[in-house]
């Protein structure tokens, strides 16, 4: 599959995106465990497939450890956060049969969740405050990166992206990476994108790009992460 094939798939997925209205989730009916709840998808995803991210997120929630009250009374949620990590999850896979998996990196994990929720509830913030307060999507971007332990810059644009914060962010991940190579021969390492300044310049690259497509950064992106995922999935690139 060639660039021009990749991009008129884009093109017609954006048309796609839009038909269906975008986000599904208005941010500011989203209650603050909602919020959590889709931020540690964000922090899981950063060392694990989407599918397998959300599962781990279902776990921690069906066992009362994503309402945010909870959390704030408790001395020390990581060892109670480390225990349902420490179990096998069923996911669906590839063919959509179910597979059972241990999720990786589950110490690391459970930290970043503990200290976040410790740090964040316990001085008496919340995401909804943190969001309500910041005066553009790039500061709120900023914002949760000071504030949500495991936020890089892609992770906080996921977030913003989830929640129906924005739509002017990019989320760059390996496979919008992938597209920057095949159509602009761009070839950045991943883990450059953990710095802010480059990751904004890489963004703007790709806003550039999502004006040709006459559509918001935040569909182009989406779109393109789709058309890629599914490309190399069926082994067309």
């Amino acid at each position: 599959m060639n660039a021009e094939i990749i991009n008129r798939t884009i093109d017609a997925m954006c048309s796609e995106i839009k038909a269906q209205g975008g986000s599904a989730l208005d941010w500011r009916l989203l209650t603050e465990d909602e919020m959590l709840y889709e931020a540690a998808i964000c922090i899981f995803g950063s060392q694990m497939q989407f599918e397998m991210a959300v599962a781990t997120a279902d776990r921690l929630r069906d066992r009362g450890l994503l309402f945010s009250k909870q959390l704030a009374g408790l001395a020390d949620c990581e060892p109670q956060i480390l225990d349902a990590l420490s179990q096998p999850l069923s996911v669906p896979g590839k063919n959509g049969e179910i597979r059972t998996v241990m999720p990786r990196f589950r110490n690391r994990l459970a930290s970043l969740l503990a200290t976040t929720v410790t740090e964040m509830y316990g001085k008496g913030h919340s995401l909804r405050r943190l969001l309500f307060s910041a005066d553009s999507s790039k500061n709120a971007r900023k914002q949760l990166m000071l504030n949500v332990w495991g936020f890089g810059p892609k992770q906080a644009s996921l977030f913003l992206r989830r929640i129906g914060y924005c739509a002017d962010l990019a989320v760059l991940d390996v496979h919008v990476l992938d597209y920057l190579h095949l159509t602009r021969g761009i070839r950045i390492a991943p883990s450059r994108l953990g710095r802010l300044s480059c990751y904004e310049e890489i963004e703007d690259t790709f806003r550039e790009i999502a004006s040709r497509f006459g559509h918001s950064l935040g569909c182009v992106d989406l779109a393109t992460w789709l058309t890629m995922r599914v490309a190399k999935r069926e082994a067309y690139l």
